[in-house]
């Protein structure tokens, strides 16, 4: 066994259970079940249950501050959806994932030693949803990847900052603090963003145009929401 490493027993690849209490966020964006992907955790229980199995500790020296995940198996992709021929589609579910403590700095260390063959000039080391907010909905850990800085920057400055206003309200933290939610997946702006897809504008265009690649199309062809089509799996 590998430093740092979790003692696990070993089983055969399980399907992720999906945390009924969080689907509100993919569901408003139209999102099919084979698009809930988890970014965020309240703990590493949750983890556990909701994203996969810790396989390593990355940070040895401070345990359960960073994390190599062996995610279970998502719901099957719909092939009827134009992101799964998305040249970076491979990043929403990747099998081996890391997560870090809210409050764990040294993230891009714990990312080269998960995946020490990556490249990562001309990107950085992104907390896919927002660390304040975050901490303002009570999650203790985040998934993180490499993209752009221009994307890291776009969505920092346009959408992540209208969320750190809202969950600041005093009614917001009051819904945050109650919330039975374990995991919190992603939503469209979130996937615009693992595509490494700049945010786009004040009204946050390219986001908008990134609603296509969930949407399902009609028989004309014509892509709309997604929820209203029954699945096709491959």
């Amino acid at each position: 066994m590998k430093a740092g490493a979790m003692s696990t027993n070993e089983s055969n690849p399980i399907s992720r259970p999906i945390d009924e209490h969080a689907t509100a966020i993919p569901i408003a964006s139209g999102l099919l079940p084979c698009l809930y992907i988890p970014i965020a955790a309240r703990s590493l229980n949750s983890i556990e249950t909701y994203v996969g199995r810790v396989v390593r500790q990355l940070a040895p020296s401070t345990p359960g501050k960073a994390l190599l995940v062996e995610a279970h198996n998502p719901d099957k992709a719909d092939r009827r959806l134009a992101i799964w021929d998305h040249p970076e589609a491979g990043v929403l579910h990747r099998p081996t994932q890391v997560w870090v403590h809210v409050d764990y700095r040294a993230y891009r260390r714990a990312y080269t030693q998960a995946f020490p063959d990556a490249s990562l000039t001309h990107l950085v080391l992104d907390h896919v949803p927002n660390r304040r907010v975050a901490r303002l909905k009570g999650f203790t850990y985040l998934r993180i990847i490499p993209i752009s800085r221009g994307a890291n920057s776009s969505h920092g400055a346009l959408s992540e900052g209208w969320s750190v206003e809202y969950h600041s309200t005093p009614a917001m933290r009051v819904k945050n603090k109650t919330s039975q939610a374990q995991v919190q997946y992603a939503d469209i702006s979130d996937i615009t963003k693992m595509l490494n897809i700049q945010g786009g504008g004040s009204h946050m265009d390219n986001v908008n145009e990134a609603q296509e690649l969930v949407d399902l199309p009609d028989e004309n062809g014509v892509r709309r929401i997604s929820a209203t089509l029954p699945l096709e799996i491959e």
